[in-house]
């Protein structure tokens, strides 16, 4: 992605958990330098959940390396207590191996960045998280975005024994600004 265009992230708030204080501080660092409406940074579990539950966040970034970050990603997207289930989760690690991107995506992220990063990055995994929404798929053993970016034609025969899974539509922010609108970003 070629940053080309102005954006205006001053109408989202921004929930960060990292337990990492590293982590934590580079990204809240990023984020504010973004003019997020509010960044809310927390490094435990039950602050973070709280925060989550008390405050409308539009988009989550997230360490999911430890147990309480994957604990808390899967909160958001399978308890009932969740404000918002279908809050874009941008999963964290510090370490990018398959099993850490496996348990992301399987846990209902949204997508992946591995840490250290670039603001760069950062800019552009937001931006394609406000504007690409991915419909939720609710499945008995899991909730969260369609894992398949590519919508493929199908050809042969239907061998699933199970029903299809249902999906939500997410609507698409229109807190995103106009090329016209905003400060670049």
């Amino acid at each position: 992605m070629h940053l080309t265009r102005t954006f205006d992230f001053s109408s989202f708030t921004v929930l960060i958990f990292a337990e990492s204080e590293f982590a934590r501080q580079l990204l809240t660092d990023m984020c504010r330098s973004l003019r997020f409406r509010a960044v809310i940074s927390k490094r435990e579990f039950n602050a973070t959940w709280e925060a989550f539950k008390t405050h409308p966040v539009d988009i989550i970034i997230g360490d999911i390396a430890s147990e309480p970050g994957q604990r808390f990603l899967k909160s958001v997207r399978n308890m009932e207590s969740s404000p918002n289930a279908l809050a874009p989760f941008i999963a964290t690690a510090l370490a990018s191996s398959l099993d850490y991107v496996a348990r992301a995506r399987d846990a209902g992220a949204t997508e992946f960045v591995k840490l250290p990063l670039s603001a760069v990055t950062l800019i552009e995994r937001i931006i394609y998280v406000i504007e690409h929404p991915r419909p939720f798929v609710r499945t008995a053993n899991y909730f969260g975005p369609d894992r398949r970016r590519k919508q493929r034609p199908f050809q042969g025969d239907d061998r699933r024994k199970a029903a299809p899974a249902t999906t939500d539509e997410v609507p698409a922010p229109s807190k995103l600004s106009t090329p016209d609108e905003g400060r670049a970003a």
